[in-house]
């Protein structure tokens, strides 16, 4: 399995403070069947500093840690960024990083209460620019949960998403463990990931969660949520992805509104 979402780093944000605990971290994970992992540092203007060239140097660093314990774990640089207004300009210069490096894919973390007014063009512009977003745990993301319906907007615009496996297990509660479902109901989420932190509370797990995602979307489409797809996000390669089931709506979604606005 591949886990493209993963704070392992040590040092580098909330994720573990030492190297000795980054590499519990990697044990844990092979152990649970994981063969790789993105390292995804967040980014986040004003508190977390993680640009492209620091990513690369912390994953180089930790490999070599792993490879001297004969760990079978290959680590891939990435990033979990922050939404900003000048993302595109950050990403093109080279001065933020794209999932593995290969200038394509993003893991986009959304502010949790409110999102801006102009979310469609942020994501468009990136979109525009030859970037594809992966929006980060939208079942835990409280505006998305409040109106689904960007969400579903912002996947047919050509955004991908993820699904935190502690989210459909039930850790972080029942509502959030039901709107997971949800979201795998009307195909609003890609890749199955583990979001982990620690090797303690938030751990480097996906046997779990890929076993109630079996139950959920069947065994086919569960394994390509944790191998396929991710190994396609890997190399920066094309997804096909089934379109969003349609939610239930009282009036026109944003992302008809916003293209009307774009386009006409």
């Amino acid at each position: 399995m591949i886990d493209l979402h993963c704070h392992i780093l040590p040092g580098i944000d909330d994720g573990p403070e030492s190297l000795r605990e980054s590499i519990a971290m990697c044990r844990m994970a092979v152990a649970d069947g994981i063969s790789k992992v993105v390292c995804s540092p967040h980014h986040m203007v004003g508190k977390y500093d993680n640009n492209r060239e620091k990513i690369i140097r912390s994953v180089r660093e930790l490999q070599i840690s792993i490879d001297s314990e004969h760990i079978p774990l290959t680590v891939c640089p990435g990033c979990e960024i922050r939404l900003d207004l000048n993302l595109v300009e950050k990403i093109t210069s080279g001065d933020l990083m794209t999932v593995n490096d290969s200038g394509r894919y993003i893991i986009l973390e959304l502010p949790g209460e409110a999102l801006p007014q102009n979310i469609e063009e942020i994501i468009f512009s990136l979109i525009f620019a030859g970037f594809i977003p992966i929006i980060a745990h939208p079942e835990r993301n409280e505006a998305i949960r409040r109106t689904p319906e960007i969400l579903s907007g912002l996947i047919q615009m050509g955004s991908l998403a993820q699904l935190t496996t502690s989210s459909l297990t039930g850790r972080f509660g029942r509502s959030i463990e039901r709107f997971s479902i949800f979201l795998l109901e009307h195909n609003l989420v890609h890749m199955l990931v583990t979001d982990a932190h620690s090797s303690r509370w938030r751990r480097p797990l996906l046997s779990r969660g890929l076993k109630r995602l079996k139950e959920i979307v069947g065994e086919q489409t569960a394994m390509m949520m944790v191998e396929a797809t991710p190994e396609k996000v890997l190399k920066g390669e094309d997804i096909d992805t089934k379109f969003p089931i349609p939610l239930e709506e009282k009036s026109p979604s944003r992302i008809t509104s916003f293209l009307k606005r774009a386009f006409n």
